[in-house]
C-alpha cells in the first residue's frame, strides 16, 4: 500500500513504471493559491487513470495571501470531474503566510466547506477532503481540535510511527514518511514516499467507527458501532470485497477504502 506524490518541478513521470514498481496510488499537485496551476497536472491526471494508479490531487494552500473560496474554486476548475475510484481532494496546509493561527484555521474551514459542497453537488456523495500537514505545523497554529472528521495525511519523516495531532485521536489515513527522494522508479527527478494506513482485525478507534457506519449503511453490518474491528467487521469487509471483485482478505487497504468511498 505504497504511493508517491509529485509536482511539476519533480521532473517527468513514467506512470506505467511507477505502477509496475508496486506503487498503488499517487497524489499530484493541481494548484497553489489562486493563480498557480501545475503545468504537469492535466497530463499526470489522465495518465494515472489510464495506467490504473489510484489518483488524487492536492492544493497547496495560502491561507493569508489569497482568498480561500477563490482558491477552492480554481482548484475545482482545474480538477474537473472527480470520478469513481479517485481519492478525495487534498488541502495541503503547511504555511501561514505570516497570518495568525485563527486566520489559517478560518481560511482552511472555508476552503474545505467550498470543496465539500461542490463534491456533494457533483458526485451526490458526502466526500470529505483530506488534510495534509506536518505535526510541527499543526502545533504552530495552536493544535486546532475541530478538523478530526477529515481524513489525515501526515508528513513525518524518519519514523514508522508518525506523531498525530490530538484532533485525530491517533488515527491517520496516509503517512508521508520520506520527502524529496531521488531514484524513485519512474520519476526522473524527486518524489515523496507515502504509505496507506490500512485497517484490519484487532484495530480500534475513530476510523473503525466510521468504517462500521459505512458497512451498516449498506446493510453488511448489524452489530454495535463501537470502534472495534471484530470478526463481524472482517466478515462484512470480505462480503463487500467479494461483491466488488477485490481481494477478499478482510483488510481495508486503499483499494477497499476507495471502493467504500464511492458506494
Amino acid at each position: 500500500m505504497e504511493g508517491i506524490d509529485v509536482a511539476d518541478q519533480d521532473g517527468r513521470v513514467d506512470w506505467t513504471a511507477v505502477k509496475n514498481s508496486g506503487k498503488t496510488f499517487a497524489f499530484v499537485k493541481a494548484t497553489e493559491g489562486v493563480s498557480i496551476k501545475d503545468s504537469a497536472f492535466a497530463h499526470h491526471w489522465q495518465t494515472m487513470k489510464t495506467v490504473g494508479i489510484i489518483r488524487g490531487a492536492y492544493h497547496f494552500f495560502h491561507p493569508h495571501t489569497s482568498d480561500p473560496v477563490q482558491q477552492a474554486k480554481e482548484f475545482l476548475k482545474t480538477l474537473g470531474q472527480l470520478e469513481p475510484g479517485d481519492l478525495p481532494p487534498v488541502l495541503d496546509v503547511e504555511v501561514t503566510d505570516k497570518g495568525n493561527s485563527q486566520t489559517v484555521i478560518n481560511a482552511a474551514k472555508q476552503w474545505l466547506a467550498e470543496v465539500e459542497k461542490a463534491l456533494l453537488q457533483q458526485t451526490k456523495k458526502p466526500i470529505k477532503p483530506i488534510i495534509y500537514t506536518f505535526p510541527s505545523f499543526w502545533q504552530e497554529i495552536g493544535n486546532p481540535s475541530d478538523f478530526g472528521n477529515y481524513p489525515l495525511w501526515i508528513a513525518h519523516y524518519g519514523t514508522q510511527n508518525p506523531s498525530i495531532p490530538s484532533a485525530w485521536q491517533g488515527q491517520y489515513l496516509i503517512h508521508q514518511y520520506a520527502g524529496d527522494i531521488s531514484g524513485v522508479t519512474g520519476v526522473s527527478g524527486r518524489a515523496d514516499l507515502n504509505r496507506f494506513n490500512g485497517l484490519q482485525l484487532g484495530d480500534s478507534g475513530l476510523r473503525v467507527k466510521q468504517l462500521q457506519q459505512q458497512l451498516k449503511d449498506i446493510g453488511l453490518y448489524t452489530d454495535a458501532i463501537d470502534g472495534h474491528f471484530s470478526d463481524s467487521v472482517k466478515n462484512a469487509i470480505v462480503s463487500f470485497q467479494t461483491s466488488k471483485k477485490l481481494q477478499a482478505d478482510g483488510i481495508v487497504g486503499i483499494k477497499t477504502w476507495v471502493a467504500l468511498l464511492w458506494i
